[in-house]
């Protein structure tokens, strides 16, 4: 798995729109890769700890700087000296060396971050792509039933007038129309938040416009098993674990390094006043010599650091079984519904309205229990657009390594109180 290399146009502002179109699902993840701010976010911390690793491996720079001895003194043999030096700090022990690798494997665990935020990006569009079908689907049969309300009201209007209803009809079905209106106007509510939630998600603003799609699955074989080994071999969350582990087993190294001393060499050229001639010096010291101070705080601090990230590695494992073992007991239980409604109780229930239908249009049945019969067929239809969306939504978390949050900002790679937590690490 590779962090997609979309770019695009800058995010697009709330006041902006898109072209008018019938959006795919395809579509909307290109979209989302382009225009998601939480990816750019994600991409700018991958450049920013490629930073930190070329900053951290560079060799100090020279200093530059006049020397005089006994300036103003003419007593002889003291070579009185003035002139400029130039000096160089050089970092022994392979600290640099080290430094920079251990920039360059948190360089990685931000490349994992942001493949887990594209992930989180891609699920969420996808979620929220099922839920706008599933609106869609809940207001087109509340329509229905709406329409089927208005007939009924007007049908038990014209036998008032012919006699062959009461008031008690007519107070019925008012009551009975004001409640498909007002389920009808709630479905469309929900579908226009749907819509303005994913495109939310994508990161632009367009006008509602069916989507182009089908909530209609046929559910897929998924073993918990092969999830499980698929999660750990390639999760994003465990592989970025696992570079902050090898981060930290460097920083071990690199800290155990520090004590080395350095050496600085300088040397420079003058005049000597006495013997009235050109004069050079040079010097070399030796500095952070490991008497007193031989780094063993941090080196503590570097190890405790280790030795939590490795805890956090098994703390995330087990943590990601639990979620995958709940999503996918949710997925069966879905799975299993959806067969049932598909096989079985929507065109059972489709079949018994016909048949009351039938009997009550050739007056053999009440009107009550052909509306009875009605309500049973409609409540296994929205029945089985819930089981349809739930089904669709554990697959997208079950496929996409349970990562959803697609408008969260990426938290890091640093974690608070490690060593590198610090204005100016190493």
């Amino acid at each position: 798995m590779e962090l997609s290399e979309a770019t695009g146009p800058a995010p697009v502002r709330s006041e902006e729109s898109h072209p008018q179109g019938n959006f795919t699902l395809p579509d909307l993840e290109k979209l989302a890769l382009s225009h998601n701010p939480t990816l750019v976010q994600a991409r700018a911390q991958v450049t920013g700890e490629r930073g930190k690793a070329l900053q951290a491996g560079l060799f100090p720079n020279p200093f530059l700087g006049y020397a005089g001895d006994l300036l103003g003194v003419r007593s002889a043999g003291l070579g009185e000296f003035a002139g400029g030096m130039l000096g160089q700090e050089v970092i022994l022990g392979g600290k640099l060396k080290y430094s920079r690798k251990k920039y360059q494997a948190r360089v990685s665990a931000a490349e994992q971050q942001a493949l887990a935020q594209q992930f989180r990006v891609l699920n969420d569009v996808r979620i929220l792509f099922y839920h706008a079908l599933a609106a869609a689907e809940r207001l087109q049969l509340r329509e229905e039933l709406l329409k089927t309300a208005k007939d009924r009201w007007l049908t038990r209007h014209e036998m008032l007038n012919m006699g062959q209803a009461n008031q008690a009809d007519i107070h019925d079905v008012n009551i009975d129309l004001e409640k498909h209106k007002a389920e009808a106007a709630l479905a469309e509510n929900e579908l226009m938040l749907s819509w303005q939630e994913l495109m939310i998600m994508v990161g632009i603003s367009a006008a509602y416009s069916p989507l182009v799609g089908s909530l209609e699955v046929a559910p897929p074989e998924l073993a918990l098993d092969s999830l499980w080994q698929r999660v750990v071999q390639d999760s994003p969350e465990l592989g970025e674990a696992r570079m902050k582990l090898r981060a930290d087993e460097i920083t071990v190294q690199r800290e155990r390094r520090q004590p080395v001393p350095n050496v600085t060499l300088c040397g420079g050229a003058g005049y000597d006043q006495i013997d009235k001639s050109f004069a050079a010096r040079a010097a070399v010291n030796v500095t952070n010599i490991p008497v007193f101070n031989r780094n063993q705080g941090t080196i503590q601090q570097a190890e405790a650091d280790l030795e939590r990230q490795r805890a956090q590695i098994q703390l995330l494992e087990l943590d990601l079984r639990r979620r995958l073992n709940e999503q996918y007991f949710r997925y069966k239980t879905a799975a299993q519904f959806v067969k049932a409604y598909h096989d079985v109780v929507v065109p059972e229930s489709r079949a018994k309205y016909q048949v009351v239908l039938r009997s009550y249009m050739d007056a053999r049945l009440d009107w009550n229990e052909a509306l009875a019969a009605q309500k049973d067929y409609a409540t296994a239809r929205l029945e089985y657009i819930d089981y349809l969306l739930e089904c669709r939504k554990s697959v997208v978390e079950l496929e996409g390594f349970l990562l959803t949050g697609g408008l969260m900002p990426p938290p890091g790679v640093t974690p608070p109180g490690h060593i590198d937590a610090t204005p100016q690490p190493r």
